[in-house]
């Protein structure tokens, strides 16, 4: 009985392991979408008269993949990105992200956005590189952000959505 026992918790601990092992793994090549949240705050402003032209801000978020697993599934984020104020309200933007997910590897991007100071931006993306099983990896996708009212002067907060494919060495 105790033979029997054993090896079924032995291949018990050999299909939970593979079954880990299997979700873990990244297909070599795919598109993704999702939802993310987003709150910051203001770095640095440069004002022109009683307006900004110039904003520095720092972002940092969260993101889940519609599919329900794999690349950008429940990740963190922190982003850094340059805004100016080309003709109030608009914007044209550039920044840098990265994405950490539940195994401490990351995915980063390239963006450039436009929008409207305050309440949506649209942005296009190049995922540049990543770490461990994202190592090498490229893509392009896009995104597009609401601002919510923010809760304190200096900062804001965002809700959107984005798309886009990528492809892994």
């Amino acid at each position: 009985m105790k033979k029997l026992i054993s090896k079924l918790t032995l291949s018990l601990v050999l299909i939970l392991s593979f079954g880990m092992t299997a979700e873990a793994q990244l297909a070599k090549s795919g598109k993704f979408s999702g939802k993310f949240a987003v709150a910051g705050k203001v770095l640095a402003m440069h004002m022109q008269g009683k307006a900004p032209a110039f904003i520095l801000a720092e972002y940092f978020g969260s993101t889940t993949n519609d599919a329900g697993s794999g690349i950008f599934h429940m990740n963190s984020s922190k982003c850094v990105f340059a805004i100016e104020v080309v003709q109030m309200p608009k914007t044209t933007g550039t920044g840098y992200c990265t994405f950490r997910d539940a195994d401490g590897d990351t995915a980063n991007f390239r963006a450039s956005s436009k929008g409207i100071l305050g309440r949506s931006t649209e942005a296009n993306f190049t995922i540049t590189n990543g770490t461990g099983k994202y190592k090498g990896i490229t893509g392009t996708g896009w995104f597009k952000a609401n601002n919510v009212p923010s809760f304190e002067q200096g900062t804001f907060q965002a809700l959107g959505t984005f798309g886009g494919s990528y492809k892994l060495p």
